[in-house]
Order: structure tokens, then C-alpha cells, then sequence
């Protein structure tokens, strides 16, 4: 490209007159972008307009508060977390308050504690009470829970630990009843 194209070009890009133009390439050594920059520098022309379109609402960088965001995430997830405990805890709490334990031999009903006491009675004498239990079981005592929730599926592992009793106790009785006795008389 010649240098009058140069000029040509520099004044129709940067709308400034040929002796600016002129000027600004010989200045750069012939160079477009050179000259451009340097028009720039001396407030002859306008940079690039850039174009910058809203919502209507004051745009705020969105990196910003980034810490602070992070951190409000960080705590809604321990508030979750602590929510999510606290209200499983109400909910086994009140499940306890709901049922009850029942405990029936023979088709009469021995004892009906709530839930809640039975399991602190655990929780503080649990080896006599897992002995007391056992011993029931071979008594044929058996245990449910009733109330208001549905407990088929405990109550139907307490009737097979029932049910599991008798079958040992038949077993031992049939065995001890037929057991060779030693009648010999002198």
C-alpha cells in the first residue's frame, strides 16, 4: 500500500484531517495501527465505543462479594445440616411419644409402657433388660409396638424373635421328654 492509500484509509478509520493523518504515519514508520494509537494518545479520536445494556436495575459486578457469598452458601449449609438433625430428632422424639410397647402373654396384655420410657429403661439397665427379654420370650411373652404410627416392620421382627423362642423351647421340651431314663432298681 502506498502511502497516500495510508493516509487515505487513516483519515476515513479515525476521521481526522490528511495533515493529522500525515503526521501520525510518519511518526509510527508507515504503520496503520501505530498511527491509530498514537491519534488516541493525542485525543484526536475516540477509542472504540463499547455498548453496555442493563435490566433496568443497577448492574453490580457479580464478583464483587464473591467471599461473601461463598460464605453465606458455607452457612446456609451448616444451617441445613443442624436443621436437618434437629428435625429428625423432633420426629423420632415424637415418634416415641406416639407408640407404646406392649408386651402380652397368652393373648392378655401384661404391660403398656410408652416408647420413651422403655428406651431409657434400656438405655440405663440394658443387660437386665436384655435378660428379662430373652427370658420372656421362652415364657411366651410377646412384644409389639402400637400406637400411632405403623411399626409393621419392628413388630414383625419381634414376632419372628417369638416365634424363634417357641420353636427352641418345643425343640428342648420334645428332646428332655424323650431322653432315656435310668429306672433301675436294686
Amino acid at each position: 500500500m502506498e502511502e497516500f492509500e495510508k493516509v487515505e484509509k487513516l483519515v476515513q478509520k479515525a476521521n481526522v484531517s490528511y495533515e493529522d493523518a500525515k503526521k501520525a504515519l510518519e511518526e509510527a514508520n508507515g504503520d496503520i495501527l501505530d498511527a491509530m494509537i498514537a491519534l488516541e494518545k493525542a485525543g484526536k479520536v475516540q477509542g472504540p465505543q463499547q455498548s453496555q445494556f442493563t435490566t433496568g436495575q443497577a448492574q453490580q459486578s457479580i464478583y464483587k462479594d464473591v467471599p461473601a457469598a461463598v460464605e453465606q452458601t458455607n452457612d446456609t449449609k451448616g444451617k441445613s445440616i443442624f436443621k436437618d438433625i434437629g428435625a429428625a430428632i423432633k420426629r423420632g422424639f415424637r415418634y416415641t411419644v406416639d407408640n407404646s410397647l406392649k408386651v402380652v402373654r397368652n393373648g392378655q396384655e401384661i404391660i403398656k409402657l410408652p416408647l420413651w420410657i422403655s428406651i431409657i429403661a434400656l438405655l440405663c439397665a440394658w443387660e437386665l433388660l436384655v435378660i428379662v427379654i430373652i427370658v420372656s420370650l421362652f415364657l411366651d411373652c410377646r412384644y409389639s409396638i402400637v400406637g400411632k404410627d405403623d411399626a409393621a416392620e419392628v413388630n414383625n421382627v419381634m414376632n419372628q424373635a417369638s416365634d424363634f423362642a417357641g420353636k427352641v423351647k418345643t425343640s428342648f421340651n420334645e428332646s428332655f421328654n424323650n431322653a432315656p431314663t435310668d429306672n433301675t432298681n436294686n
